[in-house]
């Protein structure tokens, strides 16, 4: 068996004091069912910011300001598999939303309150309960 770690970047994407959320596909193999925001695994050698505006573009089509990070989570998935989420302040700049339909099929722009009663995926769960 070997181990490895996966390291992905997540945008908490601010527009108008609300924060964009996005439903996980019904037909993606991960978390199908579960709200999530934008972001995903960094590929070998990918600077972390680059790779932060690749996946907002690739699931979402907008333009954003990368800020700071707010989070970093970490869990093992599987016997072998150990990962980090790196979540960063957003504040949107442009364009509309274009989803990826193999992975999300639908988006919302919710409040802090709002996002209480979404069936989150772990790490953006952890960082409502403790960030936001």
């Amino acid at each position: 068996m070997n181990n490895y770690t996966v390291v992905a970047a997540h945008a908490l994407i601010e527009k108008d004091g609300k924060f964009l959320v996005l439903h996980r596909s019904r037909i993606d193999g991960y978390m199908p069912g579960f709200w999530d925001i934008p972001g995903g695994t960094i590929e070998f050698g990918e600077d972390i910011i680059n790779a932060l505006i690749r996946e907002i573009n690739e699931e979402t089509g907008l333009k954003v300001e990368v800020g700071k990070i707010i989070s970093a989570y970490g869990y093992k998935s599987g016997e072998d598999r150990h990962q980090f989420q790196l979540t960063y302040e957003c504040k949107y700049i442009s364009g509309e939303i274009e989803l990826e339909e193999c992975s999300h099929d639908e988006y919302r722009w919710v409040t802090i309150g709002e996002m209480d009663s979404l069936k989150k995926i772990a790490f953006l769960e952890d960082l409502y309960k403790n960030i936001l």
